[in-house]
C-alpha cells in the first residue's frame, strides 16, 4: 500500500439515522487500495453502522459512499441520485467480504458447503471446482481436518475461521470485518487474528471495527477513532494509540489499553 493507491473505499458527508436517532453525523475518510483500515471507538459510535453502509446492508441518508470509485447502493444522473434496484445491489456486493461478531454459519452444512455454497449458488461455480477451492481455503486458515464438521462440532474460534474463508471464496476486492474476534474466548482469539494477519500480508484491502489494540498497532496502515458519529481522530496507529492529540481520544483509550 502507498500513497498513490487509488481509494477503495471513500466516505463524503455520510449520515445515517434510526428514526431520530443521529448514528453517522457527517463521515469523511479515505481507505485506499491495500490498506489495513482500523476503526475504534466505544459501543453505540457508529462504527459497525458504518461498515455496514459500505456494502449497502443498511441505506446512508445523506452523503456519498463510493467503494472501488462507484457509488454505493446508487446511480447518479445529473444532479439526482437514483437507488439501485436490489439485484443490481447484490451484484456489486458479491466482490464485498464480511465477517460479523457472530459467525453466521448454516448449521445444517459442513465446514467445506458453507465455503462452497456462495461461489455454487451465486457464481454458478462448478461444484468440484468450488470444492477444491473450498479446501484450499480452509487449509489457508488452518482448518483442512475440519472440512466434514458441522458448525456445532467446531470452537467459536474455528467457526469465525470458516467465515473467514467463506467470505473470501467469492474474491473479493475489499474484506470488511465487524469485531471478529469480540464473541471469542481469550485464548481463541489468536488464531483469527493469525489469518487477518495472513491476508494483510497478500495486499487485501481490509476494514477493520476492533478492540484488538495490539492488532492495529501492529497490522493496521491507518486507524480513525470514532465517537458520537463523527470521526474524533486519525493517523496512523501507532501515533493514535501513543500519542493521541485529542481528549476523548485519550479518555477511552485511558480504559481500554
Amino acid at each position: 500500500m502507498t500513497e498513490s493507491s487509488p481509494a477503495m473505499v471513500k466516505a463524503e458527508g455520510v449520515h445515517k439515522s434510526f428514526g431520530a436517532v443521529d448514528v453517522l453525523r457527517g463521515i469523511d475518510l479515505e481507505v485506499r487500495s491495500g490498506e489495513v483500515f482500523c476503526l475504534i471507538g466505544p459501543s453505540g459510535s457508529g462504527k459497525s453502522t458504518f461498515l455496514r453502509c459500505i456494502n449497502h446492508l443498511e441505506k446512508i441518508n445523506a452523503g456519498r459512499l463510493y467503494v472501488d470509485g462507484e457509488l454505493v447502493g446508487y446511480r447518479q444522473k445529473g444532479d439526482r441520485l437514483h437507488e439501485l434496484k436490489d439485484s443490481e445491489v447484490a451484484l456489486k456486493r458479491r466482490d464485498i467480504g464480511m465477517v460479523f461478531q457472530r459467525f453466521n454459519l448454516f448449521p445444517h452444512m459442513t465446514a467445506v458447503e458453507n465455503v462452497m455454497e456462495a461461489p455454487v449458488q451465486v457464481k454458478g461455480v462448478r461444484r468440484g471446482e468450488a470444492q477444491q477451492r473450498a479446501m484450499e481455503l480452509l487449509d489457508r486458515v488452518g482448518l483442512a481436518d475440519k472440512a466434514r464438521n458441522y458448525p456445532s462440532q467446531l470452537s467459536g474460534g474455528q467457526q469465525q475461521r470458516v467465515a473467514i474463508a467463506r467470505a473470501l471464496a467469492m474474491d473479493p476486492k475489499l474484506m470488511l470485518f465487524d469485531e471478529p474476534t469480540s464473541a471469542l474466548d481469550p485464548e481463541l482469539v489468536g488464531d483469527v487474528l493469525d489469518v487477518m494477519r495472513d491476508l494483510a500480508r497478500t495486499g487485501m484491502t481490509m476494514v477493520v471495527v476492533t478492540h484488538e489494540m495490539g492488532f492495529a498497532r501492529e497490522v493496521g496502515d491507518s486507524l480513525v477513532f470514532m465517537d458520537g458519529g463523527v470521526v474524533v481522530e486519525s493517523g496512523s496507529p501507532r501515533d493514535v494509540l501513543t500519542d493521541p492529540q485529542h481528549e476523548r481520544t485519550r479518555a477511552f483509550l485511558s480504559k481500554v489499553l
